[in-house]
């Protein structure tokens, strides 16, 4: 007997099965099933709703492949909605459960099918109460996102920024260039400080400003990228401005944020970068390394 043959019988005796056994109660087939509900992915491959898994899974990690090609503030409105379309689905699942489940298989009765769906019990309610005991550090991940995709927006917006006042150098005022240092520092030379402090604004709307000091920052130690240039300004960036927390995060608490040790951890809003005459560049081993290398664009 040939696999094709094999399949037919299978799907001939399924059908008889299927039309021999009584119909689900008009109670249990509109019951809220929980782990259809807890394990929308699992839970529906299993009873072959296989549509409507992968749909889960395609949802759940849309926000994790796209968020290096998307600006900051797409970013959360996609995570938003499709948190709203995730339990939308998670409930839709949870109500249809019952009779999908009932139908993909070959159970005696209603009894043998709630018999079934005892096991799943204890493990979904451990699901959910998981689920619950993560979210905040969810939250907190999709935030420290969001701040990296900022400071990413916020150094393309300070090269356009540095080249435009290089080429003609009319920016902040500064019409002088010196020893190839950026036209906005040129003034600041002879004291070596850069004290003032200048607003940029994204194209989003979101405003940060920016502080820093001429400072030797070429050396294949501080920098590997730009290994070859010696002349450049350190620039401070607070994403939040006056909000706060006006802190920089050190490496001990992005190496929290990236294990599992502690994921409730916030990045925070100040961070440093090189700038050149055509371009910025982060410090090497730093968190604002860490930060461009993943989502800058």
């Amino acid at each position: 007997m040939t696999e094709n043959e094999k399949a037919r019988i299978q799907r001939e005796v399924s059908l008889q099965n299927l039309k021999g056994k009584p119909k689900l109660s008009k109670k249990t087939a509109n019951s809220f099933n929980l782990a259809a509900f807890a394990f929308p992915v699992i839970y529906n491959f299993v009873y072959k709703r296989k549509k409507l898994a992968i749909t889960f899974l395609i949802l759940t990690w849309i926000p994790h492949f796209i968020n290096h090609f998307v600006s900051s503030g797409f970013y959360l409105t996609l995570v938003i909605t499709i948190s709203i379309l995730t339990l939308l689905l998670a409930f839709i699942s949870g109500l249809t459960g019952n009779k999908d489940a009932y139908n993909a298989r070959n159970y005696d009765d209603e009894i043998d099918f709630l018999k079934s769906q005892k096991c799943w019990l204890p493990f979904s309610i451990a699901a959910i109460v998981v689920h619950i005991l993560i979210f905040p550090m969810q939250i907190t991940g999709h935030t420290n996102t969001i701040q990296m995709l900022k400071l990413a927006e916020a150094k393309e917006t300070l090269k356009q920024a540095v080249v435009n006042g290089a080429n003609d150098g009319n920016l902040l005022g500064v019409n002088t260039v010196e020893n190839d240092i950026p036209a906005y520092f040129a003034k600041y030379l002879k004291k070596g400080n850069f004290n003032g402090t200048d607003t940029i604004t994204m194209p989003n709307g979101t405003t940060f400003k920016i502080e820093g000091y001429l400072y030797e920052c070429g050396s294949k130690k501080q920098n590997t990228y730009y290994e070859q240039k010696t002349s450049c300004a350190t620039v401070t960036i607070d994403l939040n401005g006056n909000k706060g927390p006006n802190e920089a995060t050190s490496m001990d608490e992005l190496e929290k944020i990236r294990s599992l040790v502690n994921r409730s951890t916030k990045l925070k809003d100040i961070y440093t970068l090189y700038v050149y005459n055509d371009d910025l560049a982060a410090k090497a081993g730093t968190v604002e390394q860490f930060a461009l290398e993943r989502f800058e664009k």
